[in-house]
């Protein structure tokens, strides 16, 4: 299932279903260094109205990490051993 969303005054998406692991998954999987942050602003939109300890919200908690972390590198990766 893709995110589905409808805008709110305030600029933010209003979820239409709840999401789940798979649709955590499905957004985070096509991050590069390039767009890592405007994934991360999209996750972030997507989980914020979960419970704690929803899965998906928990899911994506871990990949806003893992985003953040890609964020900091470079196209060239990791040169070490080179």
């Amino acid at each position: 299932m893709v995110y589905v969303g409808t805008p709110t005054d305030d600029g933010s998406v209003r979820a239409v279903t709840t999401p789940t692991t798979r649709d955590v998954e499905a957004l985070w999987a096509p991050a590069t260094p390039q767009f890592a942050y405007q994934i991360a602003d999209r996750l972030v939109a997507m989980i914020a109205d979960l419970p704690p300890d929803h899965p998906a919200r928990v899911l994506g908690e871990q990949k806003l990490a893992e985003l953040d972390r890609l964020g900091h590198e470079t196209t060239k990766g990791n040169e070490e051993g080179h």
